[in-house]
């Protein structure tokens, strides 16, 4: 019987070894994720509130190690899902529209992937949705006195939360106002009145938009409107 020694069995090792070690390094690569980091997880922004109904936009980013392409998913946080996007070059942001049935407050979250990984989810990203009108006019300010029978003048402004435009009336404590033009949230709104008889008046306004939504009335402010007829006689 032949013996074996250390040398005959050299090249059968070599031969097995050369067979082995590439499955182990492929295996070691699908275990570790060597080949492929997964794209970061997507930063989201968008609409923060709107009313339900309306088409509110959002978009993620994402960026990936390899510079692969990169697909999205949003859930919108009422149940929907958009699905998979389509494929996008990292750093190019992903939009896409939702419409919320019901007020409440939703968190919108999105997850990406490459083609061999996926993110968990994003940061839940906040939505108010319901019914949003103006928000209350500034108080008034205007002249604390004034002679009876000339024209004032008082100023206010109003902010909408969904930045459309405002309408303000003026309740000048003797009649209400008519409702002036839309003019963009915030802007200085001028109102112009004439008293026809004397005392102390309060001054205060809302405002509305164009969906008829209406605000509270301001804190008033007072004027004295003075009889000069009757303080010369």
């Amino acid at each position: 019987m032949k013996k074996l020694f250390f040398a005959d069995c050299l090249p059968q090792a070599a031969g097995v070894m050369r067979v082995v070690l590439p499955v182990l390094v492929v295996l070691l690569l699908l275990v570790t994720g060597c080949g492929n980091k997964p794209p970061s997880v997507p930063i989201v922004l968008g609409a923060v509130r709107g009313r339900p109904g309306d088409s509110l936009w959002f978009s993620a980013l994402s960026v990936d190690p390899e510079a692969d392409s990169i697909a999205y998913l949003f859930h919108w946080g009422d149940g929907g899902e958009t699905g998979w996007s389509d494929w996008y070059p990292p750093g190019e942001e992903w939009r896409a529209a939702h419409a919320f049935g019901d007020s409440g407050f939703y968190g919108v979250v999105a997850k990406a992937k490459d083609a061999g990984h996926e993110t968990g989810w994003s940061d839940s990203f906040p939505v108010e949705v319901r019914e949003f009108g103006p928000w209350t006019p500034s108080r008034p300010s205007g002249r604390d006195t004034v002679p009876l029978g000339d024209t004032v003048l008082f100023l206010t402004k109003a902010n909408h939360p969904l930045g459309e435009r405002i309408a303000i009336q003026f309740d000048w404590g003797d009649t209400l106002g008519c409702w002036g033009g839309f003019a963009e949230p915030g802007s200085i709104i001028k109102g112009y009145h004439v008293f026809y008889s004397g005392g102390i008046f309060e001054v205060k306004a809302r405002a509305k938009d164009s969906l008829e939504h209406l605000s509270g009335w301001s804190k008033p402010e007072s004027v004295l409107v003075i009889d000069t007829f009757r303080l010369a006689q």
